[in-house]
Protein backbone atom coordinates (compact mmCIF):
# COMPACT_ATOMS: atom_id res chain seq x y z
CA UNK A 1 0.00 0.00 0.00
CA UNK A 2 1.01 3.61 -0.53
CA UNK A 3 2.44 5.54 2.37
CA UNK A 4 2.09 9.28 2.42
CA UNK A 5 5.48 9.59 4.03
CA UNK A 6 7.01 8.08 0.92
CA UNK A 7 5.27 10.53 -1.37
CA UNK A 8 7.05 13.60 -2.59
CA UNK A 9 5.35 16.71 -1.33
CA UNK A 10 7.49 19.62 -2.45
CA UNK A 11 4.97 22.16 -1.22
CA UNK A 12 1.41 22.18 0.05
CA UNK A 13 -1.37 23.70 -2.00
CA UNK A 14 -2.14 27.38 -1.98
CA UNK A 15 -5.44 26.56 -0.29
CA UNK A 16 -3.67 24.96 2.65
CA UNK A 17 -1.23 27.86 3.03
CA UNK A 18 -4.09 30.35 2.96
CA UNK A 19 -6.21 28.37 5.42
CA UNK A 20 -3.29 27.91 7.82
CA UNK A 21 -2.44 31.60 7.61
CA UNK A 22 -6.03 32.61 8.35
CA UNK A 23 -6.31 30.08 11.16
CA UNK A 24 -3.15 31.22 12.96
CA UNK A 25 -3.90 34.84 12.15
CA UNK A 26 -7.33 34.78 13.78
CA UNK A 27 -5.99 32.71 16.69
CA UNK A 28 -3.12 35.12 17.45
CA UNK A 29 -5.34 38.17 16.88
CA UNK A 30 -8.02 36.85 19.22
CA UNK A 31 -5.57 36.07 22.00
CA UNK A 32 -3.70 39.37 21.81
CA UNK A 33 -6.86 41.46 21.48
CA UNK A 34 -8.54 39.65 24.39
CA UNK A 35 -5.51 40.34 26.59
CA UNK A 36 -5.46 43.97 25.46
CA UNK A 37 -9.16 44.30 26.29
CA UNK A 38 -8.45 43.49 29.92
CA UNK A 39 -6.32 46.65 30.08
CA UNK A 40 -9.31 48.85 29.21
CA UNK A 41 -7.68 50.20 26.05
CA UNK A 42 -9.55 52.31 23.53
CA UNK A 43 -11.39 50.79 20.58
CA UNK A 44 -8.76 52.16 18.19
CA UNK A 45 -5.94 50.47 20.10
CA UNK A 46 -7.93 47.24 20.35
CA UNK A 47 -8.51 47.26 16.59
CA UNK A 48 -4.82 47.91 15.94
CA UNK A 49 -3.81 45.04 18.22
CA UNK A 50 -6.26 42.72 16.47
CA UNK A 51 -5.01 43.67 12.99
CA UNK A 52 -1.40 43.31 14.09
CA UNK A 53 -2.07 39.87 15.55
CA UNK A 54 -3.94 38.85 12.41
CA UNK A 55 -1.01 39.88 10.20
CA UNK A 56 1.59 38.25 12.44
CA UNK A 57 -0.25 34.95 12.72
CA UNK A 58 -1.03 34.94 9.02
CA UNK A 59 2.62 35.41 8.07
CA UNK A 60 3.71 32.68 10.50
CA UNK A 61 1.14 30.28 9.06
CA UNK A 62 2.19 30.85 5.46
CA UNK A 63 5.88 30.53 6.37
CA UNK A 64 5.27 27.31 8.30
CA UNK A 65 3.46 25.79 5.33
CA UNK A 66 6.23 26.82 2.93
CA UNK A 67 9.09 25.61 5.13
CA UNK A 68 7.49 22.25 5.94
CA UNK A 69 6.24 20.73 2.69
CA UNK A 70 4.83 17.65 4.47
CA UNK A 71 2.89 19.58 7.13
CA UNK A 72 -0.46 19.22 5.37
CA UNK A 73 0.00 15.48 4.84
CA UNK A 74 1.02 14.83 8.44
CA UNK A 75 -1.90 16.85 9.72
CA UNK A 76 -4.37 15.25 7.33
CA UNK A 77 -3.26 11.69 8.09
CA UNK A 78 -4.52 11.63 11.68
CA UNK A 79 -8.04 12.28 12.92
CA UNK A 80 -6.60 13.17 16.33
CA UNK A 81 -4.27 15.79 14.87
CA UNK A 82 -7.14 17.38 12.99
CA UNK A 83 -9.22 17.38 16.18
CA UNK A 84 -6.51 19.43 17.91
CA UNK A 85 -7.34 22.28 15.53
CA UNK A 86 -10.66 22.74 17.33
CA UNK A 87 -9.23 23.03 20.86
CA UNK A 88 -8.34 26.75 20.72
CA UNK A 89 -11.91 27.53 19.66
CA UNK A 90 -13.66 25.61 22.44
CA UNK A 91 -13.65 28.60 24.84
CA UNK A 92 -15.76 30.35 22.23
CA UNK A 93 -18.56 27.87 22.86
CA UNK A 94 -18.78 29.01 26.48
CA UNK A 95 -18.51 32.61 25.39
CA UNK A 96 -21.29 32.02 22.88
CA UNK A 97 -23.63 30.81 25.60
CA UNK A 98 -22.77 33.83 27.70
CA UNK A 99 -23.12 36.26 24.81
CA UNK A 100 -26.55 34.98 23.79
CA UNK A 101 -27.71 35.66 27.36
CA UNK A 102 -26.18 39.17 27.23
CA UNK A 103 -23.80 38.29 30.08
CA UNK A 104 -20.16 37.31 30.10
CA UNK A 105 -17.36 37.27 32.66
CA UNK A 106 -14.69 37.94 30.04
CA UNK A 107 -13.45 41.40 29.23
CA UNK A 108 -14.51 41.52 25.59
CA UNK A 109 -17.25 39.12 24.56
CA UNK A 110 -17.25 40.39 21.00
CA UNK A 111 -13.52 39.86 20.44
CA UNK A 112 -12.94 36.70 22.45
CA UNK A 113 -16.10 34.86 21.46
CA UNK A 114 -16.05 35.99 17.84
CA UNK A 115 -12.43 35.00 17.29
CA UNK A 116 -12.88 31.67 19.10
CA UNK A 117 -15.85 30.69 16.96
CA UNK A 118 -13.99 31.86 13.85
CA UNK A 119 -11.11 29.57 14.85
CA UNK A 120 -13.56 26.66 15.08
CA UNK A 121 -14.83 27.32 11.56
CA UNK A 122 -11.34 27.83 10.14
CA UNK A 123 -10.09 24.74 11.97
CA UNK A 124 -12.78 22.69 10.25
CA UNK A 125 -11.79 24.12 6.87
CA UNK A 126 -8.07 23.63 7.52
CA UNK A 127 -8.61 20.04 8.64
CA UNK A 128 -10.64 19.28 5.53
CA UNK A 129 -7.97 20.71 3.23
CA UNK A 130 -5.20 18.83 5.05
CA UNK A 131 -7.14 15.58 4.86
CA UNK A 132 -7.66 16.09 1.14
CA UNK A 133 -3.93 16.62 0.58
CA UNK A 134 -3.20 13.42 2.48
CA UNK A 135 -5.77 11.50 0.41
CA UNK A 136 -4.25 12.77 -2.83
CA UNK A 137 -0.80 11.69 -1.62
CA UNK A 138 -1.83 8.09 -0.88
CA UNK A 139 -4.07 7.67 -3.93
CA UNK A 140 -1.87 8.97 -6.72
CA UNK A 141 -2.89 5.98 -8.87
CA UNK A 142 -5.94 5.93 -11.11
CA UNK A 143 -9.06 4.57 -9.38
CA UNK A 144 -10.14 1.02 -10.16
CA UNK A 145 -13.74 2.17 -10.39
CA UNK A 146 -15.82 5.28 -9.73
CA UNK A 147 -19.49 5.91 -9.11
CA UNK A 148 -21.48 9.11 -8.89
CA UNK A 149 -22.55 9.78 -5.32
CA UNK A 150 -24.99 12.06 -3.54
CA UNK A 151 -23.69 13.02 -0.06
CA UNK A 152 -26.37 12.72 2.64
CA UNK A 153 -28.09 15.76 4.09
CA UNK A 154 -28.69 19.09 2.47
CA UNK A 155 -31.92 20.21 0.90
CA UNK A 156 -34.52 22.48 2.42
CA UNK A 157 -33.82 21.50 6.03
CA UNK A 158 -30.21 22.74 5.91
CA UNK A 159 -31.31 25.91 4.17
CA UNK A 160 -34.02 26.65 6.74
CA UNK A 161 -31.58 26.05 9.61
CA UNK A 162 -29.05 28.48 8.11
CA UNK A 163 -31.75 31.09 7.46
CA UNK A 164 -33.04 30.66 11.01
CA UNK A 165 -29.65 31.40 12.53
CA UNK A 166 -29.11 34.35 10.20
CA UNK A 167 -32.51 35.71 11.23
CA UNK A 168 -31.60 35.44 14.92
CA UNK A 169 -28.35 37.30 14.17
CA UNK A 170 -30.28 40.11 12.48
CA UNK A 171 -32.77 40.35 15.36
CA UNK A 172 -29.95 40.64 17.89
CA UNK A 173 -28.15 43.22 15.75
CA UNK A 174 -31.33 45.27 15.47
CA UNK A 175 -31.65 45.15 19.26
CA UNK A 176 -28.09 46.34 19.76
CA UNK A 177 -26.77 43.03 21.14
CA UNK A 178 -23.77 42.84 18.85
CA UNK A 179 -22.03 40.05 20.75
CA UNK A 180 -24.99 37.72 20.32
CA UNK A 181 -25.36 38.83 16.69
CA UNK A 182 -21.74 37.88 15.97
CA UNK A 183 -22.22 34.52 17.68
CA UNK A 184 -25.28 33.58 15.64
CA UNK A 185 -23.74 34.91 12.43
CA UNK A 186 -20.63 32.76 12.91
CA UNK A 187 -22.78 29.73 13.74
CA UNK A 188 -24.68 30.26 10.49
CA UNK A 189 -21.45 30.72 8.54
CA UNK A 190 -20.02 27.57 10.12
CA UNK A 191 -23.13 25.62 9.15
CA UNK A 192 -22.96 26.87 5.56
CA UNK A 193 -19.21 26.22 5.26
CA UNK A 194 -19.58 22.75 6.76
CA UNK A 195 -22.38 21.95 4.35
CA UNK A 196 -20.28 23.11 1.41
CA UNK A 197 -17.24 21.05 2.45
CA UNK A 198 -19.34 17.95 3.10
CA UNK A 199 -21.25 18.33 -0.16
CA UNK A 200 -24.66 18.75 1.47
CA UNK A 201 -25.43 21.81 -0.66
CA UNK A 202 -26.20 20.85 -4.24
CA UNK A 203 -24.38 23.48 -6.30
CA UNK A 204 -22.41 23.65 -9.53
CA UNK A 205 -19.22 24.60 -7.67
CA UNK A 206 -16.43 22.16 -6.99
CA UNK A 207 -15.95 18.60 -8.21
CA UNK A 208 -18.75 16.12 -8.75
CA UNK A 209 -19.13 13.87 -5.65
CA UNK A 210 -17.88 10.35 -6.29
CA UNK A 211 -17.07 7.08 -4.58
CA UNK A 212 -13.67 5.84 -5.78
CA UNK A 213 -11.99 2.50 -5.25
CA UNK A 214 -8.18 2.64 -5.20
CA UNK A 215 -5.54 0.04 -4.50
CA UNK A 216 -4.90 1.64 -1.10
CA UNK A 217 -8.48 2.23 -0.04
CA UNK A 218 -11.86 3.84 -0.65
CA UNK A 219 -12.16 7.56 -1.37
CA UNK A 220 -15.28 9.64 -0.81
CA UNK A 221 -14.82 12.69 -3.01
CA UNK A 222 -16.94 15.70 -2.11
CA UNK A 223 -17.03 18.98 -4.07
CA UNK A 224 -14.11 20.50 -2.11
CA UNK A 225 -12.68 17.74 0.09
CA UNK A 226 -11.85 14.03 0.09
CA UNK A 227 -12.03 11.36 2.79
CA UNK A 228 -10.01 8.14 2.75
CA UNK A 229 -10.69 4.68 4.19
CA UNK A 230 -7.63 2.37 3.99
CA UNK A 231 -8.45 -1.27 3.36
CA UNK A 232 -6.48 -2.48 6.37
CA UNK A 233 -8.98 -0.68 8.64
CA UNK A 234 -11.98 -2.51 7.15
CA UNK A 235 -12.95 -5.63 9.11
CA UNK A 236 -16.14 -6.58 7.25
CA UNK A 237 -18.10 -5.59 4.15
CA UNK A 238 -21.84 -5.97 4.65
CA UNK A 239 -24.60 -5.47 2.08
CA UNK A 240 -28.14 -4.99 3.33
CA UNK A 241 -31.23 -4.28 1.26
CA UNK A 242 -30.65 -0.55 0.98
CA UNK A 243 -27.28 -0.03 2.62
CA UNK A 244 -23.64 -1.00 2.16
CA UNK A 245 -21.57 -0.95 5.35
CA UNK A 246 -17.80 -1.08 5.71
CA UNK A 247 -17.10 -1.99 9.33
CA UNK A 248 -14.18 -0.08 10.86
CA UNK A 249 -14.87 0.18 14.57
CA UNK A 250 -16.39 3.45 15.70
CA UNK A 251 -16.13 4.97 12.24
CA UNK A 252 -18.15 2.66 9.98
CA UNK A 253 -18.69 3.79 6.40
CA UNK A 254 -22.36 3.62 5.40
CA UNK A 255 -23.60 4.13 1.86
CA UNK A 256 -27.35 4.11 1.32
CA UNK A 257 -29.06 3.31 -1.95
CA UNK A 258 -30.57 6.78 -1.99
CA UNK A 259 -27.00 8.11 -2.21
CA UNK A 260 -25.54 5.43 -4.49
CA UNK A 261 -27.66 3.20 -6.73
CA UNK A 262 -25.14 0.49 -7.61
CA UNK A 263 -24.44 -0.92 -4.16
CA UNK A 264 -23.99 -4.46 -5.50
CA UNK A 265 -21.37 -3.34 -8.02
CA UNK A 266 -19.55 -1.36 -5.35
CA UNK A 267 -19.46 -4.37 -3.05
CA UNK A 268 -18.13 -6.68 -5.77
CA UNK A 269 -15.40 -4.22 -6.71
CA UNK A 270 -14.38 -3.73 -3.09
CA UNK A 271 -14.22 -7.50 -2.55
CA UNK A 272 -11.99 -7.97 -5.59
CA UNK A 273 -9.74 -5.13 -4.47
CA UNK A 274 -9.47 -6.54 -0.96
CA UNK A 275 -8.50 -9.95 -2.32
CA UNK A 276 -5.89 -8.42 -4.61
CA UNK A 277 -4.50 -6.30 -1.79
CA UNK A 278 -4.30 -9.37 0.42
CA UNK A 279 -6.45 -7.80 3.12
CA UNK A 280 -7.96 -10.01 5.78
CA UNK A 281 -11.29 -8.19 5.58
CA UNK A 282 -14.08 -10.63 4.87
CA UNK A 283 -17.50 -10.22 3.34
CA UNK A 284 -20.53 -10.99 5.47
CA UNK A 285 -23.74 -11.90 3.64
Amino acid sequence: MSDASEQSASSPSGGFRTALGLYLGVLVAGITASVAATQQVSDAVLAAVFVGGLATGGILGVLAARLDGDLAIRLGRSRRRRALLYLPGIPGLFGAAAATMAWSPIASTLVATGSSLAVLVLGFVLGGIAQTEYVEAVTADEPTATWGWTPPGGGKVDTFVALGWLSIALVNAAGGNWSAAVVWLLIAVGWIVGGALEGRWQTSWGADPEIRVHEAGLVKRRPFTKAFVPWDEVSHVRLYEDELVLDRGLFDVRLERSELDELEAVRETIERTLETAGSDARSVP
